[in-house]
């Protein structure tokens, strides 16, 4: 009865920081460089730690087991690098402050089975939820091999014979069985939290983008009769105006222009489903694109490297495609002030072909990447936001994905993802669509 209460009391203090993820870990950076958050996953996890070792459970051989090393994996894989070696180092420091036999063999055996979640640092959450638990497995069996050659040794060096030291091994083997379960579960929760938070956030940007496109559609008809209306009246009086009024009259249709730009922008949001698709070569698109924007770039010190890889198809709108990426184009240039480089590069990625656009401008953090897309929000002083909301959902209706990723400073990287059309040897195509629709922000 006393073990099952320390076993207890141990999974206590492994699921109070996974129950904590929703609103300290996730949705972190997962840059190298120290935020509150990041703080509050250190005290977190090292608070866990130290309570893992101070309320062992207490072997009916006399020895004692915690599950300090749940913790510890957990926060390499979701914290970083940083958290990580800090929470080590904690645990280090209270192994040697409760002394003991093993200290050294603590020491080895944690950086055996610590070094394959540093390893997976930056490809983890790319992996699927089956790789993710077979890897948190793999990791958490070659722990427990650590920790039973660790006592191993220290049995042999204790002078113990062997039918003593099976004796005193066969409870630890048990007890890492259960330590498995309770580590693969672990992972399991927080990525249901996970993909619950996604969903929720999917969710709230689809009603908000509904509500935008009913109020697109009821505003703009209504708005667009009454200036062509004026346009025409104004057209009309520059024939019989005073050449003195032209120059007004000029300013007033640029105006009336840009107000029709706009409304056909909201007209987009209501409508941002293409009615004819046609098979469409990337790198051609992306090109013509290229060529179209060149002028602004050099007006902006800025100079457009392309890379396409050729043969890539997709099944799109050419005015659709040509107009998201122009907006992204213009969005990487304006954002470099003092010149610089826009990379372009179109190249395979299984199912999918993939566009990239990177500026080297002054980069966002992750509150504002998170609004990339919202009505109305715009990190320039003149934008409406209008256009990057009209490319996600240009993106969308392609059934492709669109993800940003930037950091203050260093730029901002731009990854659409379309799905791939391939010729088949009988000239027919097919396509592949197996992942979900929307704009990821990342």
């Amino acid at each position: 009865m006393l073990i099952i209460k320390d076993i207890l009391l141990q999974l206590l203090f492994v699921i109070v920081p996974v129950l904590l993820y929703r609103n300290v870990w996730l949705g972190r950076s997962t840059s190298n460089k120290m935020s509150v958050k990041s703080s509050m996953v250190i005290v977190c996890s090292s608070i866990s730690v130290i309570f893992a070792m101070s309320f062992p459970v207490q072997l009916s051989n006399g020895m004692a087991y915690d599950l300090r090393s749940i913790p510890i994996i957990i926060t390499i894989l979701y914290a970083g690098y940083i958290p990580g070696i800090l929470t080590i180092l904690v645990m280090f420091v209270v192994r040697i402050v409760l002394g003991g036999d093993g200290v050294l063999i603590t020491i080895l055996g944690t950086m055996v089975y610590a070094i394959i979640p540093f390893l997976l640092v930056n490809r983890w959450y790319g992996y699927s939820l089956r790789k993710k638990l077979a890897v948190v497995l793999l990791i958490g069996c070659l722990k427990q091999l650590s920790i039973i050659g660790g006592g191993m040794v220290v049995l042999i060096w204790r002078g113990f014979p062997l039918s003593i030291i099976n004796d005193y091994l066969e409870p630890l083997v048990e007890i890492g069985y259960l330590a498995l379960i309770i580590l693969g579960g672990a992972v399991y929760f927080i990525e249901f939290i996970r993909e619950s938070h996604i969903i929720r956030k999917q969710v709230e940007r689809s009603e908000k983008l509904n509500l935008i496109s009913e109020l697109a559609a009821s505003v703009a008809h209504e708005v667009r009769n009454p200036l062509t209306v004026v346009r025409g009246f104004v057209q009309l009086l520059r024939e019989e105006s005073n050449p003195k009024n032209i120059e007004y009259i000029r300013l007033v249709l640029n105006e009336l222009d840009r107000a029709e730009f706009i409304i056909s922008d909201y007209l987009n949001l209501a409508k941002p489903h293409s009615e004819t698709l046609e098979r469409l070569e990337i790198s051609h698109t992306v090109k013509e694109v290229t060529a179209i924007m060149s002028s602004y770039s050099v007006m902006n010190r800025v100079e457009i490297a392309c890379e396409t890889e050729p043969g890539l198809f997709v099944e799109s709108n050419a005015v659709k495609l040509k107009q998201a990426l122009m907006n992204l184009m213009k969005n990487g240039i304006e954002s470099m002030g003092q010149g610089g480089v826009l990379h372009v590069t179109v190249q395979a990625a299984g199912n999918y072909h993939v566009i990239s656009i990177k500026d080297e401008g002054e980069g966002m953090t992750l509150e504002q990447i998170e609004q990339i897309g919202l009505p109305f929000y715009s990190t320039k002083e003149k934008g409406t936001g209008l256009g990057l909301m009209v490319t996600c959902r240009i993106i969308e209706a392609m059934q492709g994905t669109i993800h940003f990723q930037s950091e203050r400073g260093h730029g901002t990287q731009v990854t659409i993802e379309l799905p791939a059309v391939y010729t088949t040897e009988k000239g027919g195509e097919h396509g592949q669509r197996s992942r979900g629709v929307g704009a990821t922000l990342s």
